[in-house]
């Protein structure tokens, strides 16, 4: 592949658009600009307040630029109609169907277990991987599907208000007030509905805050609480509960149901780590596109690798390639294309694997079998 020929391929994809910005705006280019939103507003099946909350402006205007009524900066406003209706189109292109990987397998068997010995008390379960493998995106598929789930995200700098604040706006109740009014009303709510409770992102909670959520979620409650983060959350709960202001660790620890460490799986699961080859051509191969067996063998390989981005830089490198012509003329991926890829989005992922004869001679003679069988 040509140095810089996944990089124009990416530039020419940008340029694939829903609507185009007209240079001056008329009345007449607005309107029809606002009845390609219309149109765009029933496909997506987004309401005018969805679209108005994308925009930074009220329902109302949307329904005055829709019916040709608006009366403020019209150019301003049909910049961003454009641009957001483009910027939607794009992702459209990029989604992929949710695959049931070993990961997600994993992940739905350890709420469902959390949740099932959950009787008198919640439960607590964790889950702990490093960037890419999926959590996330597995988390929020289990509460699209199971409806008593329910899934926050979490970040570093939240204080305990804003932790139970969260939980509660999520669950439809008031977050408003003292923190001890907050906790009052999620208690009093949820020991009498069925509730799992998901906090991913969970890497920044102290001993202070998952002592808290053991008391107010598990034990009073009664929910099982699921904790996803990296392994600092695994040494924060694992810390001798003998130093000061952590004896309540013990506490946790009683209640802690399981930890599914992915880490430790991908590097003891050997060559086939989490995903599997009929996985990876599963997530990655569509549009009639195939992988041949050097690209699958490259994917696995960064799956395996600590630090890489893991499945996160798979769907990067894929997502590049699925622009390049020279894909889309052979209809296959093969290792070469996979370096080039890393090689020439300088990805990080370079530095973490060798880059040079890393195709098996076995890969390589089987993408020749399959390209002769065409």
């Amino acid at each position: 592949m040509r140095d810089g020929e996944i990089q124009r391929s990416l530039e020419s994809d940008s340029q694939i658009i829903e609507q185009r910005m007209p240079k001056g705006v008329t009345t007449e280019e607005a309107a029809e600009v606002a009845a390609s939103l219309s149109g765009f507003m029933k496909r997506q099946g987004m309401s005018r307040r969805k679209v108005a909350q994308a925009l930074g402006c009220s329902s109302t205007t949307i329904g005055r630029f829709l019916a040709g009524k608006y009366k403020g900066d019209l150019h301003e406003l049909t910049n961003k109609v454009v641009n957001f209706m483009n910027a939607v189109a794009r992702r459209e292109g990029k989604r992929r169907p949710f695959v049931r990987t070993a990961v997600a397998r994993k992940i739905g068997a350890l709420i469902t277990q959390t949740d099932a010995f959950s009787v008198e008390e919640g439960k607590i379960a964790i889950i702990i991987g490093d960037s890419g493998h999926g959590k996330s995106h597995c988390l929020k598929q289990y509460c699209q599907a199971n409806k008593n789930a329910v899934y926050i995200q979490l970040d570093q700098v939240m204080g305990s208000h804003r932790l139970f604040g969260e939980i509660a706006r999520t669950l439809g109740i008031d977050c408003l007030g003292w923190l001890s009014h907050v906790v009052q009303r999620l208690i009093r709510i949820l020991q009498t509905r069925h509730t799992v409770i998901i906090l991913d992102e969970a890497s920044g909670l102290t001993v202070k805050q998952l002592d808290q959520l053991r008391q107010i979620i598990a034990v009073k409650c009664h929910c099982p609480l699921i904790l996803a983060g990296n392994d600092d959350l695994l040494r924060t709960v694992m810390q001798p509960s003998s130093k000061k202001g952590q004896a309540s660790l013990d506490q946790f620890r009683s209640r802690l149901m399981a930890v599914l460490n992915l880490d430790k799986i991908a590097a003891d699961g050997g060559d086939d780590g989490l995903y599997s080859p009929k996985e990876i051509r599963e997530l990655y191969e569509h549009g009639g596109i195939r992988l041949l067996n050097s690209a699958v063998s490259m994917l696995k390989r960064i799956c395996l690798t600590p630090g890489s981005g893991r499945l996160r830089t798979c769907t990067h490198i894929i997502t590049a390639l699925y622009a390049s012509r020279v894909v889309v003329d052979k209809g296959c991926i093969d290792g070469e294309l996979i370096r080039a890829a890393i090689e020439q989005l300088d990805l990080p992922v370079r530095d973490l694997l060798p880059m040079a004869g890393i195709d098996s001679v076995e890969d390589e003679q089987s993408d020749m079998a399959i390209m002769r069988a065409g």
